[in-house]
């Protein structure tokens, strides 16, 4: 047993759905599986969304931590060392809300330590657009695009050197937009009809399928990527599957935690 991770907290941090078996099967699934793979320390969630942890006790009774509540209650159980793991994209707003959140309790523990977003580097990006394209099989002609959130915040590069990546990497079927920022739909669109391709699978770069994946990918209103890819002249299928519910994508989060740690963890390799 290892009893230095005995003393530690692995607290995965996510914004949090209300959307509950997306949550179950991403999210949670996340955490199950770091808490298989380090049985001897005390993994926990924080959902750093009021409003959901809100809806979620009040609808289903479930009582979700916020970021301080979490780091409480790992003081409370005695750790030394506490792991922040979000499960975030990227170092953006969301990554620097963490921090900020958990500043107050860094002199509280002996170590306080902030684990790196899901697309930190070029390898991990590279395990993400395979796990993709290995779970969203294509005919010829059709093309892949993924939604991704987007940001004000500088790191919405990320969205556009993904798709950059895609291409170099051999992907020439896999583009990325985001909801809020750019690339928006309709660029994807004029890159998506530049290819030739005649059919798109729309498909979510979130950890969870919540109400972005469900109402502004697939749902019926005027501006939904469906609604626009159809618009557009592709025949249109939506896979609303988020990103946790891929094991090669869920073994990354688990390395993550391990390299934070310190801890040395297996290599993850998603063969295209």
């Amino acid at each position: 047993m290892n009893t230095l991770l005995s003393l530690t907290a692995i607290i995965l941090v996510s914004f949090g759905t209300s959307y509950e078996s997306s949550r179950q099967a991403t999210i949670v699934a996340v955490e199950k599986e770091v808490q298989q793979a380090f049985p001897e320390a005390y993994v926990t969630s924080a959902y750093t969304s009021t409003m959901i942890r809100n809806k979620l006790l009040k609808r289903d009774g479930t009582k979700i931590f916020s970021v301080a509540e979490a780091l409480e209650d790992a003081k409370a159980k005695g750790c030394k060392t506490v792991l922040l793991q979000p499960t975030h994209m990227m170092y953006g707003l969301e990554y620097n809300e963490m921090k900020d959140l958990a500043a107050p309790y860094e002199k509280q523990f002996e170590k306080v330590l902030y684990g790196e977003p899901l697309m930190a580097t070029k390898e991990d990006i590279s395990v993400v657009l395979g796990a993709l394209a290995k779970g969203n099989p294509l005919a010829k002609k059709q093309a892949l695009v993924l939604m991704g959130h987007g940001t004000e915040y500088f790191s919405n590069f990320l969205y556009a050197a993904t798709d950059y990546q895609a291409k170099l990497e051999g992907y020439n079927n896999i583009f990325v937009g985001t909801v809020e920022a750019f690339p928006a739909c309709e660029d994807v669109i004029k890159l998506v009809k530049a290819g030739k391709f005649k059919s798109v699978v729309l498909s979510p770069l979130m950890l969870v399928a919540g109400d972005h994946a469900n109402n502004d990918m697939a749902g019926d209103d005027d501006d939904s990527w469906k609604t626009q890819f159809t618009k557009a002249g592709f025949k249109v299928t939506t896979n609303i599957k988020g990103l946790g519910e891929y094991p090669a994508i869920r073994a990354l989060y688990v390395q993550h935690v391990a390299k934070a740690l310190g801890v040395e963890k297996k290599e993850v390799h998603d063969p295209k």
